[in-house]
């Protein structure tokens, strides 16, 4: 698979006294800034941006969320992200990056 996504553990409750609206909301935080480790070494490829507000397939929201994309291989090869209000966003480098970030309508780059 040409993208990974980081994917933090559950949040431990070992010998706090978290409310459960207050483990929830802190899961919640911890997902908001995925990292996507993009490897073009099998050839050039793209992707849209998901959802930027509420995915009916899953129930989830991706308003506010910010995902960072960072190229790992050292290929030539480039992967282009479609879908972002700022046009289509590429990396050509290792270890170049872009972040988007959802205002729950549009995906913006905002680094």
């Amino acid at each position: 698979m040409p993208i990974s996504q980081t994917t933090l553990p559950p949040l431990s409750t070992l010998g706090t006294n978290l409310s459960k609206s207050d483990y929830f909301w802190l899961e919640l935080l911890q997902n908001q800034h995925p990292l996507a480790e993009v490897n073009t070494s099998q050839g050039s490829f793209s992707q849209a941006v998901p959802p930027a507000g509420l995915a009916s397939s899953t129930g989830q929201t991706n308003q506010n969320q910010e995902i960072t994309f960072k190229k790992t291989s050292s290929d030539g090869n480039t992967f282009t992200l479609s879908g972002a209000m700022d046009g289509p966003l590429t990396l050509t480098a290792q270890y170049s990056f872009f972040k988007i970030k959802s205002d729950g309508t549009n995906w913006w780059r905002s680094g």
